[in-house]
């Protein structure tokens, strides 16, 4: 069962939260189970990653009882395990344990800055408190009673009644001493000395059975958690066994392969040995052919300073044309400006040629003009000479038809 968040606290009254808060348990959250806190509320803002931090110290509780744990002190640890960057349920779930057993808690002061490190019981101040060896109580009064540890445990006690067997008894006793007026003060301080052992040997029986409940309880509680560990350790250790088997597997795969690297390894070896010999070789070779081209390289050098004075030589000679060649080309530059003016007054005689062109161009067309018209007119005086031509020949023929006839 997980604890339940919002829980009862030493003033019977519970403690609300909000949404960003989460507080442990505290040491009266369950009896049934048997499980407390240590006394104190925790808070974390930001999310599960955020530290985790005391909100308030609960009245009578271990934290309380300690003294020096303040509220915003942080949580580091938990018997020993980093719980920085767990949630306030997991680390409530590493707090919350058997009542009368112990915790360690790890925190860090919020005004120092100091880690400290505190063991503290797990539950109430009044539950844990040890009754005092030889405590009275008076005959009448019910003598404060403890849980007695079942029959079925089958855990011998070294001791074989309670509190409740022995109030009979006592009552017995007292009831058996003689009260007669004729006690004297001896007497009566007697009995008031074997009541007092009485009550003394009492005091003791409660305080072995309290003892005794609570280290069955520590008992129980270790062996229910014995049996949960080796639990686990059986599933992890059978994972484990896989794990290894596995991993056995593995290496002997890579052992083969290891062999079969190392087989070919030998071989690349003496390749490498046979490479050598002939890098050797090649070496010596190089050797050789770098003398043969030292030599030739000296050879070249003196045939390239050699070539050098010719080329000195022959740039003197080449400077000299130069300027031979740039006089040559001023020459040709002044000519060359001559020949711009004339072609420039070539192009003023070209053009006054062409206008003249132009203006002859001119004049042709209004001379075909004036030649259509005159073909025009030329045209219709040939069409008035047929007209009369034709009238003349009609009248011609009709004057010898008319003179014919006269005839």
């Amino acid at each position: 069962l997980r604890p339940a968040v919002c829980v009862e606290g030493a003033n019977g009254k519970k403690d609300k939260m909000d949404n960003s808060q989460v507080l442990s348990r505290s040491w009266n959250a369950d009896p049934g189970m048997g499980l407390a806190g240590i006394g104190l509320l925790m808070q974390q803002d930001g999310g599960a990653e955020s530290p985790v931090f005391i909100k308030s110290v609960v009245a009578g509780g271990a934290c309380e009882r300690d003294g020096s744990i303040s509220v915003g002190d942080g949580v580091l640890a938990v018997n020993g395990e980093r719980v920085i960057g767990s949630s306030v349920a997991s680390i409530r779930e590493r707090i919350v344990g058997p009542i009368g057993s112990t915790v360690t808690v790890t925190f860090e002061s919020s005004k120092t800055g100091e880690v400290y490190e505190r063991t503290l019981m797990r539950g109430n101040a009044q539950a844990q408190q040890e009754p005092v060896m030889g405590r009275r109580y008076p005959l009448e009064q019910a003598m404060p009673q403890r849980s007695i540890v079942p029959a079925s445990a089958n855990i011998p006690l070294s001791r074989s009644m309670d509190s409740r067997s022995m109030q009979p008894q006592l009552a017995s006793n007292v009831s058996n001493v003689p009260l007669t007026a004729s006690m004297n003060e001896n007497e009566v301080s007697r009995l008031k000395s074997k009541i007092s052992e009485l009550e003394a040997k009492i005091g003791i029986t409660n305080d072995e059975l309290g003892r005794t409940k609570s280290l069955l309880d520590q008992d129980r509680n270790a062996s229910m958690r014995s049996v949960r560990e080796i639990d686990q350790l059986q599933r992890k250790n059978s994972g484990q066994v896989v794990e290894l088997q596995t991993a056995l597997n593995r290496s002997e795969q890579t052992r083969r392969e290891l062999e079969s690297q190392v087989a070919s390894g030998r071989a690349r070896e003496e390749e490498f040995h046979l490479a050598f010999n002939r890098a050797k070789e090649q070496t010596e070779a190089r050797e050789q052919y770098f003398s043969d081209l030292k030599r030739q390289f000296e050879e070249m050098k003196t045939a390239y300073e050699r070539d050098l004075a010719a080329a000195k030589t022959a740039r003197q000679e080449a400077d000299r044309m130069r300027t031979k060649a740039e006089i040559d080309a001023q020459t040709m530059a002044d000519e060359m400006k001559e020949l711009q003016d004339k072609e420039k007054e070539r192009r003023k005689r070209e053009d006054g040629i062409r206008q003249l062109m132009r203006d002859t161009e001119d004049k042709l067309v209004e001379a075909k003009q004036l030649e259509e018209r005159t073909r025009g007119k030329s045209h219709a005086l040939h069409l008035l000479f047929g007209q009369w031509h034709k009238d003349f020949f009609v009248t011609t023929v009709q004057e010898q038809e008319q003179h014919d006839v006269l005839a």
